[in-house]
């Protein structure tokens, strides 16, 4: 019995010597849905999107947001783990920021080349 008891011990405390020697996530990996960068709603590309579109909190579809519809600014584009293009955007109704997938647009003049993508964001 005290063998069994010594035993239980030795396990419990190796594993809480794995938990706390454990790394800590990195940054990106514990933020999924990261805010993106600063939209300037004068001088960013113009675009519209559908009716009913998700303005997310990062670009994802499990993350959280509203939904906006008409004109919006965008700053830059991003293509996510999934390989999806997400564009961080203003909605002019709002003034909030977030992120919007591709195909929600129904216009915006915008090329998808290194000088506007979301580079060290």
């Amino acid at each position: 019995m005290a063998r069994r008891i010594v035993q239980a011990l030795a396990v419990s405390a190796s594993a809480v010597g794995a938990l706390v020697l454990a790394p800590a996530p990195s940054q990106a990996a514990a933020s999924a849905c990261p805010a993106p960068p600063a939209v300037d709603g004068f001088y960013g590309y113009q675009g519209s999107v559908k009716s009913g579109t998700p303005l997310r909190s990062g670009p994802a579809s499990t993350c959280g947001g509203s939904y906006i519809s008409g004109s919006v600014a965008v700053s830059c584009w991003y293509v996510n783990s999934a390989g999806n293009v997400w564009y961080a955007t203003t909605h002019y109704g709002t003034l909030r920021d977030g992120w919007v997938y591709g195909g929600n647009f129904t216009s915006l003049n915008m090329t998808l080349d290194e000088e506007n993508y979301c580079d060290g964001w």
